[in-house]
């Protein structure tokens, strides 16, 4: 995967609307790594797309909180979304997606909101992850099947190198 913390947030921004994604749907990509954790056991299950929906609905709420008006609705943001649950897009484009998250939603100079935001992706992910496994029955150390538990760590390492870049830059 290329290290996109370098770049600027105008280049992030310039690469994702190479993917077609642009306007308020940039506030979107926040959701790929839900969507990466949804389908690292192979299938995107019920109780996985539930805890999605629900993730997303706050999400809708809390960017419309900090815009100040509505910028996104949620049947705008579920239309956004379901190009990748409906089919499994690739491992490569969901990454490098991922890894454009860090300079466009992670690079602000409010260290705080970027912590609570890191920390939100992180945990929605944990919920996703252990909300239903593949096989019955499954051993007390295989709730969470080792493609999630990859995932979820190379999902750790993006978002945490973007924590490490921030503060290298304010050095």
């Amino acid at each position: 995967m290329l290290d996109q913390t370098q770049l600027t947030r105008q280049e992030a921004i310039d690469r994702l609307r190479d993917f077609g994604i642009q306007g308020e749907q940039v506030y979107l990509i926040d959701l790929i790594p839900l969507v990466e954790m949804i389908w690292a056991d192979g299938s995107a299950q019920q109780s996985e797309v539930a805890i999605f929906e629900t993730y997303l609905e706050q999400h809708i709420a809390r960017i419309n909180t900090l815009a100040g008006y509505s910028i996104l609705t949620i049947e705008a943001a579920q239309t956004f979304i379901q190009r990748f649950l409906t089919e499994r897009p690739s491992e490569k484009l969901l990454q490098t997606l991922r890894s454009l998250i860090p300079p466009i939603r992670l690079a602000n100079s409010d260290d705080t909101a970027n912590q609570a935001l890191r920390k939100s992706l992180l945990q929605g992910c944990l919920d996703i992850a252990a909300s239903s496994v593949t096989e019955y029955p499954y051993e007390s150390i295989e709730r969470f099947c080792s493609p999630e538990k990859q995932c979820w760590f190379e999902i750790f390492e993006t978002l945490k190198a973007a924590d490490r870049s921030q503060t290298a830059h304010s050095n």
